[in-house]
């Protein structure tokens, strides 16, 4: 046997691929192995490079530094390597090299032996890809329970189990580091540190009871090498994660609104059973009372009187007026005076109310000043009402100044409302007390300066005439009370 039919007998009975190149990458021969792979034949092949027939562009360079280290070296070169087929098909080979050389040593040719490692290989991938696909799934579920957790919190805010929403999302993703959770919900924006718009994002709505509030949005700054931005889980538990905020707000909302609604009702009921009990201790009252004050205005005429018993029958008059007006207040609050609804001008009523309090403003260094709308239109209320209102609050302003100062009494209208604003310089409220402040009995005051029915009073006068009224106060920035009473048919032009 020649070294010919050797050589080619050698090759043909090997299992893997055997192929010759020369010192330039060209293709000397190959055998059988090496045409059924390739998808060559060995004729077409004979002479070509191979690293332009079989390797991707990108990697050619490196292919060919590898094979010419191989071709000076002594020993057989191991490395793994791709090539790609005649269709396109990837095949993953495991070669060793070894150089053949010519009688003086020189390295005339590389004989190349290569085994298919395809299969193993893309076995191996899909391994990779099940543990890696397992692993995101794993904290995509860790990240739902968490959610679910803090959605069944009942004890939390809100906006604290927002913040920690946010904070839990980027560890659902494929790199957390490099992922940014923003919440834009009605005017409020709740984000990760450090999040910008990217290239790579995702946005789903907040809708709430089928209405649209806000929109939920993740972002990638980098993406890994070889990696998408998102996979299909990811863009799956977004969305769940955007639904189960959605469901977290309409559960907190739901929640505080009925937890609003019955501390309405309890109020209500208690206002409704004090408003009986205070009904009934001013019919009580109310005619001994008059009793008291007609027998004391008649001892006050009869002559020849000592300056003592004159004195002390005027205090016992005062203090029954006093009382008389408590019991005015106690039946108005009860709802024992009901509105006598007439054709009035607010602004004049406002004025009449405004000349009761003119002294007690004076007595303690208080100016009122009027800015009342000329255009004010005629109004259908309850003249002694709406008095009552002007005075509880500027006599309300009045106590809050003891060093002087300013009330601003403006009136204005537009097509559907009469507004009074009460405004003063005086000390301002306190926010629990400002919570109180319609609450029957309820005073900061002396017991001598005040019953705490005044705004209780109030509240309910506007309230019989389906108005409204709102306080806005501070600490040492004085207090503002707007009133609003309905004109529903409002005639523009009686002058005040």
């Amino acid at each position: 046997m020649n070294l010919q039919n050797y050589y080619e007998t050698v090759m043909e009975l090997s299992h893997g691929i055997v192929v010759t190149l020369d010192l330039d990458g060209r293709i000397i021969h190959g055998n059988a192995e090496l045409e059924a792979l390739s998808g060559y034949s060995i004729q077409e092949l004979a002479g070509r490079d191979w690293f332009v027939t079989f390797i991707h562009k990108g990697e050619r360079r490196m292919a060919r530094r590898a094979l010419f280290e191989s071709a000076h070296g002594q020993g057989v070169s191991a490395f793994a390597g791709v090539i790609t087929a005649k269709d396109g098909d990837i095949v993953y080979v495991n070669w060793n090299l070894k150089p053949l050389t010519d009688y003086n040593g020189e390295a005339v040719s590389l004989l190349c032996v290569g085994q298919d490692v395809t299969d193993l290989v893309l076995r191996e991938k899909g391994l990779l890809r099940e543990r890696f696909t397992l692993l995101e799934r794993t904290k995509e579920l860790n990240c739902l329970y968490e959610l679910s957790l803090l959605s069944a919190d009942v004890d939390q805010e809100l906006e604290v189990l927002l913040t920690k929403m946010i904070d839990l999302l980027p560890s659902a993703f494929q790199n957390p580091a490099m992922t940014f959770i923003r919440l834009k919900l009605d005017q409020r924006i709740w984000e990760t540190p450090g999040y910008v718009d990217t290239d790579h994002m995702l946005t789903e709505q907040i809708m709430v009871n089928k209405e649209r509030r806000g929109v939920l949005s993740v972002a990638v700054r980098e993406k890994g090498r070889g990696r998408v931005a998102f996979i299909e889980d990811e863009m799956d538990l977004f969305a769940t994660a955007a639904q189960q905020i959605a469901v977290t707000i309409a559960k907190k909302e739901t929640r505080k609104a009925k937890h609003e609604l019955e501390r309405q009702l309890r109020q209500s009921d208690r206002l409704a059973k004090i408003g009986q009990f205070s009904a009934g201790v001013a019919h009580e009252i109310n005619e001994p009372l008059a009793n008291i004050l007609g027998f004391a205005e008649l001892a006050l005429q009869t002559p020849n009187l000592s300056g003592q018993l004159v004195t002390d029958l005027n205090n016992i008059v005062d203090s029954s007026l006093h009382a008389r007006e408590i019991i005015r207040k106690l039946m108005f609050f009860g709802r024992q005076l009901s509105p006598q609804f007439v054709t009035l001008n607010f602004n004049e009523a406002v004025e009449q109310a405004l000349r009761i309090t003119e002294a007690g403003a004076m007595r303690n260094d208080i100016t009122i000043i009027r800015d009342f709308d000329v255009s004010q239109p005629v109004v259908s209320a309850d003249p002694q009402h709406v008095k009552q209102v002007v005075v509880n609050l500027v006599v309300n302003s009045i106590q809050a100044m003891e060093r002087g100062g300013k009330v601003n009494v403006r009136t204005w209208s537009n097509d559907t409302d009469v507004y009074l604003i009460v405004e003063d310089t005086g000390t301002g409220m306190e926010p629990e007390v400002l919570k109180q402040i319609f609450t029957p009995f309820y005073t900061t005051k002396d017991v001598d300066k005040g019953s705490g029915l005044g705004l209780s009073v109030t509240h309910g006068i506007v309230k019989a005439h389906g108005g409204f009224i709102q306080v806005d106060s501070r600490p040492g920035e004085g207090t503002r009370v707007e009133v609003a009473i309905p004109c529903p048919n409002s005639n523009k032009g009686v002058d005040s």
